[in-house]
């Protein structure tokens, strides 16, 4: 070890560490290098390295033997706090769900929402009454809460992938047509022509949001122009029954709005994908890794949703 090495005590390794309480409590480097497997050369090697670290010789001769400083005492002694609070880190403590009192928070909006928190909720109460879980709204934010700290997990249709985040695969769905069951559609089906002529409701979410299906159209050669946009699937149901209104979603929106609203297959192909992302700070944890394998149970567990192609 360097002059450096005495300027930045943080270049000092554990094991050099835990070789000098070794060397401390046998009060021999023979019998510290055999308790530790190592060469007495090694040994002193180490020793000589963390002389310089903490400016004191550390140990001393006396006689026959070798006995520590005063300096050397008082660093052992701390030592042993380091490494014991090191081996507690090192090791993830058991999470107990029966006990905990974390506070998860979850980003997602009002499908995973309707489909996802009435099963995680009876979970929660029942393994773990005294968790606590807070929802919000994700919109097409979900990066960005989970980067900056603002979420735990986000439940959402598919998100590019970004480094640092995890992701996992919750459902795959279909897009389907929602109509009011006075609604001629809802008994015939609806054809492409039916879908290029029809008064269409559009739900965004955000400014500037973009519907996945969109791209479907756009390969078709078909673009709709929507006559109402809200921001929310809120209240959905009860704005189309009455109105001749085509609403285009993922066809698991049935568990929710049916039998009040019909539910038919797009006249197109393409797919509705929910994921749940997560960020690396949390990935190991164990109070972590039970919510989301909660959330991840819950999904396995819906009722089919929606209509067959």
């Amino acid at each position: 070890m360097n002059d450096q090495s005495r300027d930045d005590p943080l270049r000092t390794d554990l094991h050099a560490l835990h070789i000098l309480r070794c060397v401390h409590r046998t009060s021999s480097f023979r019998v510290a290098a055999d308790d530790l497997g190592m060469s007495q050369s090694s040994v002193s090697y180490a020793i000589d390295r963390l002389r310089v670290v903490f400016n004191d010789p550390l140990f001393v001769r006396m006689g026959r033997g070798i006995s520590p400083t005063d300096r050397c005492t008082q660093v052992v002694e701390g030592i042993e706090v380091m490494l014991q609070k090191f081996q507690d880190l090192a090791v993830p403590q058991r999470f107990d769900p029966s006990t905990a009192t974390d506070r998860f928070v979850l980003s997602c909006n009002f499908y995973e929402r309707s489909i996802l928190l009435p099963g995680i909720m009876e979970r929660v109460a029942r393994e773990a009454p005294n968790i606590r879980v807070s929802v919000i709204q994700a919109n097409s934010e979900g990066h960005r809460q989970l980067s900056e700290g603002i979420c735990d997990v986000v439940v959402a249709p598919l998100m590019a992938r970004q480094s640092g985040l995890y992701s996992q695969r919750l459902l795959t769905e279909r897009y389907a047509c929602f109509v009011s069951h006075r609604n001629p559609l809802a008994q015939k089906g609806i054809t492409l022509d039916d879908y290029a002529r029809a008064r269409h409701l559009l739900v965004k979410p955000a400014f500037g949001w973009r519907p996945y299906f969109h791209e479907e159209l756009d390969r078709l050669g078909l673009s709709i122009n929507p006559v109402l946009e809200v921001p929310s699937f809120g209240e959905i149901d009860r704005i189309l029954t009455n109105t001749d209104l085509v609403l285009t979603a993922t066809s698991g929106l049935a568990r929710v709005f049916t039998p009040r609203i019909a539910c038919v297959p797009a006249p197109f192909a393409c797919m509705f994908p929910v994921e749940m992302a997560w960020a690396g700070r949390t990935h190991t944890a164990g109070a972590h890794q039970w919510f989301r394998q909660i959330i991840a149970d819950t999904a396995r567990s819906l009722p089919p949703g929606g209509v067959e192609p």
